[in-house]
């Protein structure tokens, strides 16, 4: 095999590699796209808080959203203002803080904090509740007893104890055995952890896919325009060739 024939193979092998690749990353938004228009599967069966997540651990992706039960005494309320429930309303969250009985700090929505209740840590509690993601956005200045997100992060100067990741919506709680019949608040919506558009992805769908033909492209457009500038130039030749002669012959 002579050395251009390894040259062309090469350049074909670069170009499927490059074109392929284009390929893949259309698939992936594409991936993408759908996975922002399928609204994620939530599992309703109620698991204990430790089998899905653990303190002092980001929140596993598996854990979001699960129903889970937990044991253990509320040690202080905080306010979360301007916080949106699952209907859109708007008001300020009853947030506990929970010593939970196998170790861990975890922050429970308990509902409103028009609503809230004295706390004393002697009270035993039984919760089941929604686990939902840590806030990223503040909602309110830093001050006592408020919490500008809910984010187990802002309370770590005010516990020794270890953290729980996320937060904790209660859909049903016990107080030493009684139901604590309180309103509760609706969870949010869930949402696509992808983020952007669906018609943005789709329109990198486009673009990709775009870029991989005319990859492909490429070297027809390039013999072509060899084949062009060598026929121009055999006509140029031939063209010279007769003016020389009718010069001759005049």
């Amino acid at each position: 095999m002579n050395r251009i024939s390894i040259q062309k193979i090469g350049a074909i092998f670069g170009l499927l590699l490059v074109s392929s690749t284009f390929v893949g990353l259309g698939i992936w938004q594409l991936d993408r796209a759908v996975e922002i228009r399928n609204p994620p599967m939530i599992a309703t069966a109620v698991v204990p808080l430790n089998s899905v997540t653990k303190p002092s651990i980001a929140m596993p992706a598996g854990a979001t959203l699960r129903h889970v039960s937990v044991r253990g005494r509320f040690i202080r309320s905080l306010q979360a203002p301007h916080q949106v429930d699952g209907l859109g309303k708007e008001s300020i969250w009853d947030v506990g803080l929970l010593q939970v009985d196998e170790g861990g700090i975890f922050l429970v929505v308990r509902g409103l904090w028009s609503q809230r209740m004295p706390i004393s840590p002697a009270e035993n509690i039984e919760l089941v509740g929604i686990l939902m993601p840590h806030q990223s956005d503040d909602y309110v200045e830093t001050s006592p007893g408020v919490l500008r997100r809910l984010d187990s992060a802002l309370i770590v100067e005010q516990t020794s104890q270890e953290l729980y990741d996320g937060y904790l919506i209660a859909e049903s709680e016990k107080i030493n055995g009684v139901a604590n019949n309180r309103v509760r608040i609706s969870p949010p919506a869930p949402r696509s952890a992808v983020p952007g558009f669906y018609w943005q992805h789709l329109s990198y769908v486009v673009i990709w896919w775009f870029m991989a033909a005319l990859v492909l492209y490429l070297p027809f457009y390039q013999r072509r325009v060899s084949s062009d500038g060598d026929g121009a130039a055999d006509k140029s030749g031939k063209m010279s060739g007769d003016a020389e002669r009718e010069v001759l012959n005049g």
